[in-house]
C-alpha cells in the first residue's frame, strides 16, 4: 500500500469514528499488513456504536451512582437522629460539644457574634434487644484462640515404670517357684547340696482402651484449632485410664492388673529389732522411713514414693509443741526426698496413702500405640458429623517374684502400728 492509498485509508476510518487518529497511532498503523489496515477500516463503524453503547452505560453507572449516594446520605441521617435519641443525656451533650467546638472556640476568644444552640432530644430506654443502632454501640468481645479445657491431674505413672512394646496380644514369662534346698559348705566324699524350683509360666493379655467423640464438620472448619484441641483431650483421657488402670486396676474384665494389687502391705516388724511399737511420736516421714527399710528387706532397691499432694503439704507443716517445723534428719530440707528416695505427688494416689517402690519392676508394653482415627459411623454422613476415635492397646504386669518390690500403706494405720506403746 503506497502512501496515498494509505492515507485515503486512515481518513476513511477517522469518518466513521468520528476522531482523529494521533501521530503514534498513525505510526504504528503504518506497520501493519495493509489487510489488518482494511479489517479495520470495514469495522469502523461497529467499533463507533460500541464506544457509544459504552458512554451511555457509563452514563447510567453514574446516574444510579448519584441515586445511591443520596440514598445512603438520607440513611445516615436517618440513623443518626436513631442514634441521638436513643444516647444518654451525657452522650448527646458530648456529641453536641464536638459538633460545635469551631463556634465554642470563637466565643472563647472573645467573638460576641457567636451564637450556639444545642438541642438535647428526650431521653429513650435502651435495649440491646430491641435497638439495632444502640447495640452495634456496644464494645465487641475479643475472642482468645483455642478452648479452655476442664483441669484434669497430669498421668504420671508411664514416666516412672519401665515401658516398652510387644508384638502379640499375649506377654509370657517364665518364673521360678517352690524353691528347696540351698547351697552350703561341703566335706570331702560328702553329698553335694542339691537345689531345686518349679519353672512356673505365667501371662498377661493385652487390653485395649478406647474414647471417641463427635463433632461438627463445621466445627472443624470455623473453630479455631478444634482438630488439635480434641486431639489433645482425647490423648489426655486416654492416658488418664492408663495411668490408673497401670496403678490400681484389679484385673477383672477388661481391666489390667495394678500395682497395687499385688503390692506388699506395710509391715511394722520390718525394722530395729523386728518389732512393732518402738517410734515415740511417729510422722509421716517414720512410716516412709519404715516402708523403704521393707523393701529393701525384701531385696528391692525403692526408686520412687507416690503420695497425694495433701499429705506432702501435711509433712512440710508439720511442727513440734515449742512451734519450730519438725526435719527428719533422713530427709531433705524441702521435705520432697526421703532416705534418698524422691517424693512424686499426685492426686491419683489416695489422700492418706503411700506407695513405696522399685518402679523398674512394673512393666508395661504397647502392642499398638496411642492412635486417632476420623470417619463416618452410621448416620453421621447425612448430618454432617465426624467421628474422631482414640485408642491404645497394652499389658502391665508386676511379676509375683517382685511383689515385695512395692510397698502400701495408709498412714494413720501405719504411725499408729509403729508408735511407742
Amino acid at each position: 500500500m503506497n502512501e496515498q492509498e494509505f492515507n485515503a485509508l486512515i481518513a476513511k476510518i477517522e469518518s466513521s469514528i468520528g476522531t482523529k487518529i494521533d501521530d503514534k497511532l498513525r505510526d504504528g498503523f503504518k506497520s501493519l499488513d495493509p489487510q489488518i489496515l482494511k479489517a479495520i477500516n470495514d469495522n469502523s463503524v461497529e467499533l463507533k456504536k460500541t464506544v457509544k453503547d459504552l458512554e451511555d452505560t457509563n452514563k447510567t453507572l453514574v446516574d444510579a451512582q448519584k441515586d445511591q449516594a443520596g440514598l445512603i446520605e438520607g440513611l445516615k441521617t436517618q440513623i443518626n437522629q436513631n442514634r441521638d435519641s436513643n444516647l444518654s443525656f451525657r452522650e448527646q451533650v458530648k456529641n453536641l460539644l464536638i459538633e460545635n467546638k469551631d463556634a465554642l472556640k470563637s466565643m472563647k476568644e472573645g467573638d460576641s457574634k457567636s451564637n450556639i444552640r444545642m438541642t438535647v432530644k428526650a431521653v429513650g430506654d435502651m435495649l440491646v434487644s430491641t435497638n439495632i443502632v444502640a447495640a452495634a454501640q456496644i464494645p465487641l468481645a475479643e475472642r482468645e484462640s483455642g478452648i479452655t479445657r476442664i483441669v484434669q491431674r497430669q498421668p504420671f505413672l508411664l514416666e516412672l515404670v519401665n515401658v516398652g512394646t510387644i508384638s502379640s496380644n499375649l506377654w509370657e514369662w517364665v518364673q521360678q517357684a517352690n524353691k528347696d534346698g540351698a547351697a552350703g559348705m561341703t566335706a570331702e566324699g560328702v553329698k553335694k547340696n542339691q537345689i531345686d524350683f518349679d519353672l512356673a509360666l505365667a501371662s498377661a493379655p493385652v487390653r485395649k482402651v478406647t474414647a471417641f467423640i463427635k463433632v461438627s464438620k463445621e466445627m472443624l472448619d470455623d473453630v479455631d484449632l478444634i482438630e488439635s484441641e480434641i486431639n489433645q483431650e482425647l490423648s489426655e483421657e486416654i492416658k488418664l485410664v492408663i495411668d490408673a488402670q497401670v496403678l490400681s486396676g484389679d484385673g477383672t474384665g477388661q481391666n489390667l492388673t495394678g500395682i497395687l494389687e499385688n503390692a506388699t502391705a506395710f509391715a511394722a516388724g520390718t525394722f530395729a529389732t523386728g518389732q512393732a511399737n518402738e517410734v515415740s511420736t511417729p510422722n509421716n516421714a517414720d512410716a516412709l522411713r519404715v516402708a523403704i527399710n521393707q523393701v529393701m528387706i525384701n531385696q528391692f532397691q525403692p526408686n520412687y514414693i507416690l503420695m497425694h499432694p495433701s499429705d506432702v503439704a501435711a509433712m512440710d507443716l508439720a511442727k513440734a509443741t515449742d512451734g519450730h517445723y519438725i526435719l527428719p534428719p533422713f530427709s531433705t530440707n524441702s521435705n520432697t526426698v526421703v532416705k534418698g528416695i524422691p517424693i512424686v505427688s499426685n492426686t491419683g494416689i489416695t489422700e492418706g496413702d503411700f506407695l513405696v517402690g522399685d518402679f523398674t519392676k512394673s512393666g508395661v508394653r504397647f502392642r499398638e500405640g496411642l492412635v486417632f482415627d476420623v470417619g463416618y459411623e452410621n448416620d453421621d454422613f447425612t448430618k454432617n458429623f465426624v467421628t474422631i476415635l482414640a485408642e491404645a492397646r497394652l499389658v502391665h504386669r508386676v511379676k509375683s517374684n517382685y511383689y515385695g518390690a512395692f510397698v502400701t500403706g495408709d498412714f494413720a494405720v501405719a504411725k499408729a502400728a509403729i508408735a511407742k506403746a
